[in-house]
């Protein structure tokens, strides 16, 4: 019988250096099972800048991996489904694969004591079920996996709105005081107490549905932006007519070859439909703007009025940096990229190094970086009727024949989005965390400051 054929391709799909400098090796296809149809598909993982608490929330940081394979005789990429058991887990992690096989999480195993440093895990195996997805015993494949750092956002009640100035912020109906997120239940939307309520960015109407994903619930989300590295991996890892309907056009060389003018600068230049192939892409999913404020904020924190990301009123922009465009680009000030102060995409994490603190890293409650400036965070609203039937559903790795998303129940193109954290020319108020001002966003051309970040509901 003859076993599957590997050529190695490790497409690492992830922010470099000065970011957390996630790095995939040793991959390799063995162990193939003809009777159960299977191969392990092994690999390290390292990254720098990893942590787990136990004091904040057991908080931490991760990777998210997926397969990609494509038979000798086609030119299709697809995703490999995995098993859910039968991994064979590195020493000191928790491999944790997800319970619909697009993918799996490895992370910091629960230390004694809280933990930042960086790690490396090596010999992780996880079981591609081949079979499933239509491959024989007797084919030759390739194989693509790619790594992409996660943030765990812990379940738990939380606050929305400040009770300050933003623009169309959320509050308590009847006052201004912040609306608390007490559970995943339906909440009713009225200007009365103790609803929530919002005064622009939106139709101001509900109810706000019980699976309309509201941050109650643990999920996980992208660490950083997606840089342009990033991004065309995924264009490199479709066929040419898929590839070239996601094709902003910034890129050199020939597709699938094509090359990113920075690699390491935010990717920018996007559009919803864009954004929403890549997480479909990667079997991952939208986030609400809901479940922005809980990554930013954190749960049972007392909001402070008009506060930004890192949890402070104060705010200061980065007018030129040193190593402009390379894998060490460092701001020469600032602790966000806004007003046009300087006027280009910075790169992903450019101001978490060694010694920052969350005011000078602009570091989110959870450790999320570049969550005010830079690109918007372009999150699924709660002000129009087709925003809030949005269940939350994870991207299945499959895009339809046209390059688009075509995950049931993502409102795409007929829905408010809300632009959240402002972006490159943004006023620095637009950066505050609860602020609205684009509250519902309904542009699905390409815009300069739209870009990628997306999550996953977590299990």
């Amino acid at each position: 019988m003859k076993k599957i054929y590997l050529v190695l391709i490790a497409g690492c799909l992830s922010t470099m250096s000065m970011a957390n400098n996630i790095q995939l090796g040793n991959v390799t296809l063995n162990g193939q099972n003809t009777v159960s149809m299977f191969s392990l598909v092994n690999f390290d993982v390292s990254w720098e800048n990893s942590w787990r608490t136990i004091t904040n929330e057991t908080n931490y940081d991760g990777a998210w991996l997926f397969v990609k394979f494509r038979k000798k005789t086609s030119t299709l990429w697809q995703h490999a489904t995995l098993n859910t058991t039968g991994s064979t887990v590195p020493a000191g992690s928790v491999l944790q694969t997800s319970l619909d096989g697009k993918g799996a999480w490895i992370y910091k195993a629960l230390p004694g004591a809280d933990f930042t440093g960086n790690v490396n895990y090596t010999g992780a195996k996880l079981q591609w079920n081949y079979g499933v997805d239509g491959v024989l015993n007797t084919d030759s494949v390739e194989i693509r996996v790619f790594a992409l750092e996660m943030v765990y956002v812990p379940a738990g009640a939380f606050k929305l709105g400040t009770g300050g100035a933003e623009n169309s912020h959320f509050f308590e109906g009847g006052s201004n005081i912040p609306y608390s997120v007490a559970s995943s239940g339906a909440i009713t939307v009225s200007n009365t107490s103790p609803n929530l309520f919002y005064s622009g960015g939106g139709d101001a109407a509900g109810p706000i549905p019980a699976a309309f994903p509201k941050g109650f619930a643990a999920f996980w989300m992208m660490k950083y932006e997606s840089s342009q590295q990033q991004y065309v991996d995924f264009l490199n890892n479709l066929d040419l007519t898929r590839a070239t309907n996601r094709n902003p056009l910034i890129f050199t060389g020939t597709h699938p070859n094509l090359v990113a003018p920075f690699p390491e600068r935010a990717m920018n230049g996007l559009s919803i439909p864009d954004q929403a192939a890549f997480s479909d892409w990667a079997a991952l999913r939208p986030f609400t703007e809901l479940e922005y404020e809980k990554a930013c904020r954190g749960a049972n924190i007392v909001p402070l009025p008009n506060e930004y990301v890192w949890g402070s009123t104060s705010i200061t922009p980065t007018t030129a940096v040193t190593n402009a465009g390379l894998d060490v680009e460092t701001a020469n000030n600032g602790n966000a990229n806004y007003g046009n102060n300087y006027n280009i995409m910075t790169r992903c994490g450019i101001y978490a190094t060694g010694s920052s603190t969350r005011q000078t890293s602009g570091g989110s409650f959870y450790g999320i970086m570049d969550l005010g400036g830079n690109v918007a965070e372009t999150c699924v609203g709660v002000g129009a009727p087709t925003s809030r039937t949005f269940t939350g559903v994870n991207g299945d790795g499959l895009l339809d024949a046209a390059g688009d998303a075509n995950t049931p129940f993502w409102p795409i193109v007929s829905a408010a989005y809300a632009l959240r954290g402002g972006y490159i020319s943004a006023a620095a108020t637009d950066l505050r965390t609860s602020d609205r001002i684009n509250g519902s966003f309904t542009v699905f051309s390409r815009q300069i400051y739209i870009g990628v970040r997306v999550s996953r509901t977590a299990e």
